[in-house]
């Protein structure tokens, strides 16, 4: 009989999927994995070792300069070894189900630890050869991939969001959750803040939850006015409370003023806060026109928004 993987190792594995397929691989590696396992607020690895606040990212790339994590291995199926080394060490415990600090105790000895522990565990009853497909999220052929994602460790899910406004009177200007003093205002219901209204938007498209017009009537006096990162907050919980949260949301403002790229890590930290994650999932990009059309003229700016939100297996 198999051994399953709990719901913290198969959101793991998620993580480590989709820290592969930021570097442009179909497969992760063992350091995916790694990655994967530090990612999590739920992190086997110990508070005191990661320190309050502490980069995982930073602490991966110290793992990996280091003789023993270099001997991971470098291929998917290494990957692989590794998950199956880690069957055989919940069979060990006699666990029904696969923990994610099994998974690091299998990443730190390496997939070599593997070839002697499939006659053992199998003796056990535990299914030591390629992991089963209901219970790795490991992507295979494209067909296999949604499926996989559904079943093991959660469903990833995208929206779009789009808002423009005019430009007003003097400013500030109110986009991405701060104020730029010497750009004049941009017309809304709210403050105008184009930026916050196409990440809601698409946060709420994500989750098949609505939209910005509805959660937030232009015709209700209580949102004159209203800041835009507390909707987008309001937001946030509502696709909470459906069973998502947000992993990261990618931004292009098109605009021929102001420049973006002065404000963007002021920008970032604000959505990030609102959003409930850290900086680095957020990401805001600056384009212009071209001095084409409206937005050319310098009458408004718009503003595009991808999100992705992660909905934990069940």
């Amino acid at each position: 009989m198999a051994i399953r993987f709990d719901a913290g190792a198969r959101r793991s594995i998620l993580a480590a999927t989709i820290e592969a397929e930021k570097h442009g691989r179909s497969r992760p590696l063992p350091r995916d994995l790694l990655m994967g396992l530090l990612s999590l607020p739920e992190s086997p690895v110990p508070a005191g070792v990661v320190g309050p606040g502490a980069d995982a990212r930073a602490l991966i790339a110290a793992a990996m300069a280091d003789s023993t994590a270099a001997a991971l291995g470098e291929s998917p199926q290494d990957a692989e070894r590794i998950l199956q080394r880690a069957a055989a060490m919940a069979a060990d415990r006699g666990a029904p189900e696969v923990g994610m600090l099994d998974i690091l105790s299998a990443a730190l000895q390496g997939p070599s630890a593997v070839a002697d522990a499939g006659p053992a565990a199998a003796a056990r009853g535990a299914e030591i050869g390629a992991p089963p497909r209901a219970s790795v999220a490991m992507p295979g052929t494209t067909g296999e991939r949604s499926t996989r994602h559904r079943t093991a460790a959660g469903v990833t899910r995208s929206g779009i969001g789009y808002d423009s406004h005019r430009f007003g009177d003097a400013g500030p200007l109110v986009l991405g959750g701060i104020r730029i003093p010497d750009s004049p205002r941009l017309i809304g219901h709210s403050d105008g803040d184009a930026v916050a209204h196409a990440i809601t938007d698409a946060i709420l498209g994500a989750a098949g939850a609505g939209d910005i017009g509805e959660m937030f009537s232009d015709t209700d006096p209580a949102n004159r006015g209203r800041d835009s990162l507390e909707m987008l907050g309001a937001a946030v919980e509502r696709v909470r409370s459906l069973g998502f949260r947000v992993h990261h949301v990618d931004v292009t403002v098109v605009t021929e003023r102001p420049k973006i790229a002065p404000h963007r890590d002021a920008m970032r930290s604000a959505l990030a806060e609102a959003l409930g994650v850290e900086r680095d999932q957020v990401s805001i990009k600056g384009k212009t026109n071209e001095g084409m059309g409206w937005i050319g003229r310098g009458e408004g700016m718009a503003s595009l928004a991808v999100a992705t939100l992660i909905e934990p297996a069940k």
